[in-house]
């Protein structure tokens, strides 16, 4: 863990941002392998000239041979002095005394104090959007609510108005004006995405809270001292406004200072008494602070001037790529130096999960600015307060061949992004392993909860999900087929560290009943073979945060699909965090029974006869379809895991809870009650009837075999043996291999694989002498629209969604399908949701197959002989 500043430095090294730079000169930064890097951020406008300005340098090595003492207050700080007087001078208007500060943020809080002494009045108000600094008046004064959670931000006395909106402004004055002390704006939003206003904005602004006897200050901490091509951006404005903010540039890029100038209308003696900083007035910084003014206005502000040149010339060159690339490329905005570039939101695009995914999740300009630092050597920003707007601030000595330079690494980064070739936009994070994130068993959540829940909407709901084989990867973003093996696990490994997020809004869908919902699929980042042993806990947490994510968002049901289910215990670790969370392993449970019983219609295998067979009947899934099928069948086996040494007492506790429900149960939906249900009815009319239920299944199995009956119920571990004869095989484990070869199944054996990944080998059946299709699949009364994430027919989706979904519709306020005992009276229940919502079973396939009827038709042959074989057998016992 990084001692500075750890959660940056993981950022950092994540979107492989985290060179060691050693030495900078003017535009140009080297980092220690000997690389250099066209600087076009500018350390975000600090450096007005550059790294390691001469000048400036010169200034610092002139004051340390002078011995120019740095701080003598409460003495008279000759530099600072002169520093107030010259920036009285070029400032616009009366604008002439000044209060200096060591950083921005210090300079918007002085502003905030003078305004409230001087007015009396408490309320400041700012614009929606804006960015003022990160101390706690400053970050009030922010009017972007995800910096201020989880400071007790906004204070109180703070509101905001929307930016550029005069009649907003003047409304808010009108009725709250009296108790208003100021109104700080920025000239260009510069956090905001760089966003300029109507033209006039600023100076209606300013005359609007004059004749409201409230303060304007005017915030150009960013746009000031040539940024925009001018000294001010307000120079040439018509209205000075009460108060000019100024800092990032003034230092020179080698010292910190700001300073908040006021006209005299403005000032107020009680605050000069009573405002005070150790470093403010420093005589070093203030040198510093004259020789950038130098600098800036030499030769009648030259540099200026070439800013404002050169900045229509930046500005061009970049109208001419968006118009060369309008898919990519949204919006050119800005003045001079300070430019915003806005991508096109990439939320819709089906071609890559991971832009959609980083669309969303604020990841798309770090990922860009990532691929042209390491790959075009050009240095560039992201705006994290407008994710799809990148900042392009060069330093103001930056000329047209840097600008040309800068245009083709942005042309290359658009022609990846035109040509759908994420690969190359991701390589180079990919060139190295990544380092696992630690987490040490007993340590705190990974990923805590990033904000406060919200008010459950009814309707809405948030499904998880994740990669379950390697192949889901290359289905999500064909352009990745391209990585080599070695790439690959890097991926899959740098993906983890981007931790859970929002995937794809799906559209609203409306059930039959006429009943809607909308929701979020969210992405956990992880494959099957990543959630399990020492990864468990981490992969835990990614849910945990996932839920608490979608909780804050206001969902009113979560779902988990795949392994988020197993690990989480079937949902037990996620349960009770705001809203009721489903597996959704009930719903998938009944649409694989369902299809069995409808598969087995349709080739005349009697399901009261028949001996179905369950693989992994411990899990969730299997033991609800056991006690779900075995009402109707004729004989039920189940099967656990050999390797598992409590299996036999896992599938035991499962056979005496099929022997109860056969017990007491009746079949659901008037179905034919199977053979093993009346054997088992009869045998217990001779039993004890307040027998113990507990070892129950080792009675009755005693019982039969003492009449010389083979048991309705038994289980193993011996796979092989439970397939000799069985006519119905359900899967169901947690296993991420292939457990099945078709083609060695007895002939007329009818097999359902509800297990993800799939349990049975993809392959060619000779004859059609098996029949396989995949469970736990739904066709809902409405198409499902996943985006990147489709692998499915927009007309089906998985059983965990598909009970998302359902419960949403159906406005279910309750936990279901959690833990491994899941309810047959859940299931009875969900069953007849799902008829009322019109959800159905999927049409029958196999790895995304359409089962033909000529398949149909050749299996019922088969199955035709060999019951016909048995029943021959069975004569044969009974008269030979």
């Amino acid at each position: 863990m990084s001692a500075l500043n750890p959660a940056r430095a993981a950022l950092l090294r994540m979107f492989a941002l985290d060179a060691k730079m050693v030495s900078g000169s003017g535009f140009t930064l080297t980092d220690e392998t000997g690389r250099e890097y066209l600087d076009f951020l500018a350390q975000y406008g600090a450096l007005p000239f550059g790294h390691n300005p001469p000048e400036i340098w010169a200034a610092l090595n002139a004051a340390q041979h002078e011995q120019l003492p740095s701080m003598v207050q409460p003495l008279r700080p000759v530099e600072a002095e002169r520093l107030a007087d010259r920036l009285a001078e070029i400032t616009p208007g009366d604008l002439s005394i000044t209060t200096l500060t060591n950083s921005g943020a210090e300079t918007v809080e002085a502003a905030i104090k003078l305004a409230r002494l001087r007015t009396g009045r408490v309320g400041i108000l700012s614009t929606q959007n804006g960015f003022h600094g990160k101390t706690l008046g400053a970050l009030s004064a922010t009017g972007k609510p995800m910096y201020q959670e989880g400071f007790a931000a906004p204070a109180p006395g703070f509101g905001y108005v929307p930016y550029g909106d005069l009649a907003a402004l003047q409304e808010r004055l009108e009725t709250a004006g009296n108790g208003i002390a100021a109104f700080i704006v920025e000239p260009i939003q510069g956090e905001g995405g760089v966003i300029c206003p109507p033209d006039g904005y600023i100076d209606a602004a300013i005359a609007l809270c004059r004749s409201h006897g409230v303060l304007c200050i005017l915030d150009e901490i960013q746009t000031g001292l040539g940024r925009t091509g001018a000294l001010f951006a307000c120079s040439s404005g018509a209205e000075v406004p009460d108060m000019l903010l100024l800092s990032k540039a003034l230092g020179g890029g080698m010292m910190p200072i700001g300073a908040c100038i006021v006209r005299p209308s403005a000032w107020d003696d009680r605050f000069g008494q009573r405002h005070s900083s150790t470093f403010a007035n420093n005589n070093l910084a203030c040198r510093v602070a004259n020789a950038t003014l130098d600098l800036l206005l030499k030769d009648d502000q030259a540099l200026v001037r070439q800013v404002a040149e050169n900045g229509l010339y930046l500005h061009a060159r970049l109208e001419a790529l968006r118009t060369q690339y309008p898919e990519v490329i949204r919006e050119v905005r800005g003045r001079g130096y300070m430019v915003g570039l806005e991508f096109h939101r990439f939320d819709e695009r089906t071609d890559s999960a991971t832009m959609a995914f980083s669309s969303i999740n604020g990841g798309v300009t770090p990922l860009i600015s990532s691929y042209l630092f390491n790959v075009q050597g050009l240095m560039t920003a992201p705006l994290f307060n407008e994710t799809h707007v990148m900042r392009l601030q060069p330093t103001l000595i930056a000329g047209r061949a840097e600008i040309d330079r800068a245009i083709a690494a942005l042309e290359a980064a658009c022609a990846i992004i035109a040509a759908r070739d994420y690969y190359s936009l991701v390589r180079h994070l990919v060139a190295q392993p990544m380092a696992e994130m630690d987490m040490a068993p007993g340590t705190d959540e990974v990923y805590p909860p990033s904000a406060p829940p919200a008010t459950p909407q009814p309707g809405q709901f948030a499904f998880l999900i994740h990669y379950t084989e390697e192949q889901d990867i290359f289905r999500s973003d064909p352009s990745f087929r391209q990585f080599s093996d070695k790439e690959l696990k890097n991926w899959c490994a740098w993906v983890k560290q981007f931790g859970p997020g929002f995937a794809r809004k799906m559209p609203r869908v409306t059930s039959r009943t006429g009943a809607s919902a909308e929701g979020w699929i969210m992405s956990v980042p992880m494959l099957p073979s990543d959630m399990r042993g020492p990864n468990r806990q981490l992969a835990t947490e990614m849910i945990k945060s996932a839920v608490d994510l979608a909780v804050a968002d206001g969902a009113s049901r979560v779902g988990l699909g795949a392994f988020t289910s197993i690990v989480t215990r079937g949902g037990e670790s996620v349960t009770r965090r705001g809203a009721p969370v489903t597996s959704g392993n009930t719903l998938s449970t009944i649409s694989a029974v369902k299809g069995i019983e409808n598969v087995a219609k349709r080739v005349g295998l009697p399901l009261e006869d028949a001996h179905v067979v369950v693989i992994g009947a411990a899990g969730a899934i299997g033991r609800l379809g056991t006690l779900m099928l075995a009402r109707q069948a004729g004989r039920v086996t189940l099967v656990g895991n050999a390797a598992n040494p409590f299996t036999p007492r896992l599938l035991a506790k499962v056979a005496d809870e099929v022997y109860d429900t056969l017990m007491t149960a009746s079949c659901a939906n008037g179905r034919v009650a199977g053979q093993a249900m009346v054997q088992v009815k009869r045998m217990a009319e001779r039993l004890d009837p307040d027998l113990d239920r507990k070892g129950i299944a080792a009675r009755f199995d005693e019982a039969f075999q003492a009449r010389g009956q083979l048991p309705p119920v038994d289980y193993t571990s011996s796979l092989d043996t439970a397939l000799l004869d069985a006519d119905i095989v359900l899967v169901a484990t947690s296993a991420e291999m292939a457990l099945l070869d078709p083609r060695a199944l007895r002939p007329g054996t009818l097999v359902c694989d509800v297990a993800r990944p799939p349990n049975v080998a993809d392959t060619t059946i000779p004859g059609q002498t098996a029949l396989v299709f995949d469970g736990g699949l739904i066709q809902p009364p409405f198409e499902v629209d996943l985006g990147a994430f489709q692998t499915l027919p927009k007309n089906l989706c998985w059983g965990c969604l598909g009970e998302t979904m359902l419960l949403a519709l159906a406005g279910e306020t309750r936990d279901y399908s959690i833990g491994s005992r899941l309810s047959l009276a859940d299931a009875d229940h969900l069953a007849k949701l799902a008829e009322i919502h019109g959800f159905a079973p999927s049409p029958t396939q196999w790895y995304g197959r359409q089962v033909s009827d000529d398949d149909i038709a050749t299996f019922a042959g088969h199955v035709a002989a060999t019951r016909a074989m048995r029943l021959g057998q069975r004569q044969l016992a009974l008269h030979g």
